[in-house]
């Protein structure tokens, strides 16, 4: 199954959204090409959302867990708004091509300082896409809900209201809902938080929380030394993934 239309279109939809917020038309684009792999990054940046990134990855590469030969594509977005009362977005979406089709979908956010309304209305929208699927959505939140966790913190780093759904082919409509679902009702909280008043110390828990970030994708994360292994510069993973800055 192809997923570039689908890709494209949640491109359009993310960096329409993100421009709208920030009262920009300006998108930075970059794309690092090497012989097995292609990181095509579109950043936003601005007065609310410090940086929104749309990432679409391609990779020809052994699978981590099986060692069997695999096309990845994915798209993600990650969000650093400048507010810390706004939660930072988690938009993954995988279709791995191996000796089967098999996709993946993970939704959540980071909350440096959390509000309970917000993460309560984000889960129910998650919670209404696997209804509609005929899905049971605790089970699906709770395979997210330890995923930005290493083994040193004592918690998570992620909110665990969104959905991890690694699945096979027979789930790919359930995930393509979920990123619709799941990027409009961001969007939502955004908008509804862009004036939430914060103090230093909010400022000082999203630095940590930032820095955390970093922590678990250099230390944690499977994908980026496989990335690197195939040439990617840690120029394009850093773009694609972290805040714009990081304050210890």
């Amino acid at each position: 199954m192809d997923m570039s239309s689908y890709y494209s279109e949640m491109t359009e939809k993310a960096l329409d959204g993100y421009k709208r917020i920030n009262k920009t038309d300006q998108v930075e684009h970059k794309t690092y090409e090497v012989p097995n792999a292609t990181w095509d990054v579109n950043v936003v940046r601005g007065e609310i959302l410090e940086k929104a990134t749309v990432t679409s990855v391609s990779l020809k590469t052994k699978h981590p867990m099986t060692g069997d030969d695999t096309h990845f594509h994915a798209l993600q977005s990650k969000v650093y708004p400048a507010n810390p009362k706004i939660p930072i977005l988690v938009f993954i979406i995988e279709h791995m091509v191996a000796q089967d089709d098999f996709f993946s979908g993970m939704m959540d956010v980071i909350s440096p300082v959390p509000i309970a309304e917000d993460l309560s209305f984000l889960g129910a929208e998650m919670k209404k896409v696997a209804e509609k699927h005929g899905e049971d959505y605790e089970p699906l939140r709770d395979k997210g809900a330890q995923i930005f966790k290493l083994e040193a913190w004592e918690k998570p780093i992620n909110a665990g209201v969104g959905i991890h759904n690694p699945t096979a082919k027979e789930r790919v409509e359930m995930i393509k809902d979920e990123g619709q679902v799941w990027l409009s009702s961001y969007l939502k909280v955004v908008e509804k938080r862009i004036k939430e008043p914060f103090n230093d110390a909010d400022v000082e828990q999203m630095n940590a929380i930032r820095a955390r970030i970093l922590e678990y994708y250099y230390l944690g994360d499977i994908s980026l030394p496989e990335a690197m292994k195939l040439g990617i510069p840690l120029e394009a993973i850093n773009l694609m993934l972290l805040a714009p800055a990081i304050r210890y």
